[in-house]
């Protein structure tokens, strides 16, 4: 029997287990009606993470919270496909896509099949991605503008450090070289900073402290 209290096993004390267990396991879920594709029941990670309340969830369509797909173009149901660990998004109350890590499965509660749909919340681990790929885009931009510049400054260096040694040289010529170089490693300290101002602008909270350590020196 299906209430607004949610699936009634009709045995009180397998009843008492279920809920439990659906109360405090640490993974979102829905239960799916499959032929009405309405919500039947959920759990209290699963309205956590939703924004509503069980009360509001139970009844509606699966679609408006979990699933974009249009009626008659159910991935499960319809086209028969099997979602197991499947990134997706459920919109929350906030209108905001949540991205989530999703299986769904069939089960036979009280001779009905249903739909189990579970999720976990993957927003830190995308982020981190996303920390993971500005990081490796500071470091290439990085390395391409001191790469060349220190290549051409290795070259003059070991010149001059001929010149010096074979005794073969102008005073004046080697003070110009290294003001030269000198002025080079300011622009490449220049460059750099820069490059580091654009990548703290608005976004010092997202960079890990290791990295804000290394760019900033504290």
């Amino acid at each position: 029997m299906q209430t607004k209290s949610g699936l009634i096993s009709g045995n009180l004390e397998e009843d008492n287990i279920f809920r439990n267990v659906f109360e405090k396991i640490q993974t979102a879920i829905l239960i799916i009606d499959p032929l009405e594709h309405i919500i039947v029941d959920a759990n209290p990670l699963a309205e956590f993470l939703i924004g509503r309340s069980r009360d509001e969830l139970i009844g509606s369509p699966c679609h408006e919270f979990v699933c974009p797909a249009k009626c008659g173009e159910c991935p499960i149901t319809d086209f028969h496909k099997d979602v197991r660990n499947i990134e997706r998004a459920i919109i929350n109350a906030k209108g905001e896509n949540v991205p989530i890590l999703k299986t769904v499965a069939k089960v036979q509660i009280q001779g009905k099949e249903y739909l189990i749909e579970s999720f976990i919340d993957i927003i830190d681990r995308k982020r981190s991605e996303e920390r993971k790929v500005a990081l490796l885009a500071y470091l290439s931009e990085a390395l391409l503008r001191v790469k060349k510049p220190l290549e051409l400054m290795q070259q003059d260096l070991l010149q001059l450090a001929g010149q010096a040694k074979s005794g073969d040289y102008d005073t004046e010529d080697i003070r110009m070289q290294l003001q030269i170089n000198a002025n080079n490693l300011i622009q490449i300290v220049n460059n750099l900073e820069v490059l580091q101002k654009k990548a703290l602008e608005g976004k010092e909270s997202e960079i890990p402290p290791a990295f804000r350590e290394f760019i900033i020196g504290k």
